[in-house]
């Protein structure tokens, strides 16, 4: 994940903003979260920001290159969801009553408060970053409007074309706008022609997968750079202290030896890779989903018992969910016709009784509650 740091911080620094996009469990909403914080407290050193995976305490330290970014950065964190509006990111008009009565008041959102911000000349900030989780669960070509224009930085304050903020709804008199109440600020008015300030930067996370979601449209997705994180098989290996080089690959005299975590790490390789084949790499299966698995002061048992709920209450949904209307492929991933020649093996065919029915059903099974010996053969066979 280090390198994807980086390539975030050389979007900001040549005036991109930055998408990571993927399946779910892949590690961006960790990643945008860590480095949220770091940016919120950041070190009295004006040095960058690296990453240690292999350090769960303080994954982030700061190395000799610089950030690229003006400091000090105010972040601003929130999630795009079905009811997230323009008048939540951008400006929206309230009611606000009084003996006078009733009337609509200006309300900064997210994005427009971020410029206010760095034009206050009281700020002690120097740019703004706004941290967008899941920007496709909402209506994100709606949600920015005529905003959309401004993640582009030729369009910002110091661009090769600034354009002015297109705030209609606002009365002005006098060259300035009627007062626009800030979320933890003072009101602020803008003068007519107010170009949009240069240093705000956005990252955002959007899932390859989640079909409730709204597709990101070419106009705004062409003004990111985009990020692809990927099921990372090295993350378990170094979570769980594995050689990767020393993994056995499960061949005819070996796979009946595997232990749980090889298991693991071998069964999520061969998932993926036959999901990539037939859906596509973006509907793989992330890795976070197995470093759930708690490890420390297990027996064998225990971690074998581990992986048959984790794969009871998270993989196999999210297999049925991919395999929706595809039942012969899950059938066919799940090896349901190559059983192992000998022993007893979890995935089988719905059973008919009293009918001449040629049964194509997976039968309904909870890999946790089966013996011992047949969740460790299932999984290894599984893995093959």
């Amino acid at each position: 994940m280090t390198d994807k740091i980086s390539d975030i911080l050389k979007s900001w620094h040549k005036g991109r903003n930055v998408l990571l996009y993927g399946p779910p469990a892949t590690g961006k909403t960790r990643l945008i979260s860590e480095l949220f914080q770091v940016l919120k407290t950041p070190s009295h050193s004006d040095n960058g920001i690296i990453l240690d995976p292999d350090n769960l305490n303080v994954p982030f330290s700061r190395p000799a290159q610089a950030l690229t970014i003006p400091q000090p950065v105010k972040v601003i964190w929130t999630t795009f969801h079905q009811s997230y509006s323009y008048e939540d990111f951008v400006l929206g008009l309230r009611p606000e009553i009084s003996v006078s009565g009733t009337k609509l008041k200006p309300c900064a959102g997210v994005f427009l408060d971020a410029a206010l911000e760095l034009t206050d000349d009281t700020s002690d900030y120097k740019s703004v970053v706004i941290f967008i989780d899941e920007v496709n669960r909402g209506n994100a070509a709606r949600i920015f409007g005529e905003f959309m224009t401004f993640l582009d930085f030729d369009y910002r304050e110091g661009g090769r074309v600034a354009l002015p903020l297109p705030l209609r709804q606002l009365q002005y008199r006098n060259g300035y706008s009627e007062e626009i109440y800030r979320l933890a600020q003072d009101p602020a008015k803008i003068p007519i022609g107010f170009t949009f300030p240069k240093d705000i930067y956005i990252v955002a996370t959007m899932n390859s997968v989640d079909r409730a979601a709204v597709p990101i449209d070419s106009a705004l997705a062409r003004r990111f750079d985009r990020i692809e994180m990927r099921p990372d098989l090295s993350v378990l290996a170094k979570e769980w202290a594995l050689d990767e080089n020393l993994i056995s690959k499960s061949t005819e005299s070996s796979w009946q030896q595997l232990g749980p975590l090889e298991t693991a790490y071998l069964v999520l390789d061969r998932l993926n890779i036959s999901i990539a084949t037939e859906l596509g790499p973006e509907f793989e299966l992330g890795h976070g989903l197995l470093t759930q698995m708690n490890v420390t002061d297990l027996t064998e048992n225990d971690l074998w018992l581990e992986l048959a709920k984790i794969w009871d209450q998270v993989i196999y949904p999210q297999l049925e969910d991919r395999y929706s209307g595809r039942p012969e492929q899950l059938i066919e991933l799940l090896k349901v016709d190559v059983p192992p020649l000998s022993g007893s093996y979890i995935w089988t065919l719905r059973s008919t009784y009293g009918s001449t029915i040629n049964s194509r059903t997976l039968k309904p099974v909870r890999v946790n509650e089966a013996p011992m010996d047949v969740i460790k053969q299932s999984f290894r066979w599984l893995s093959r």
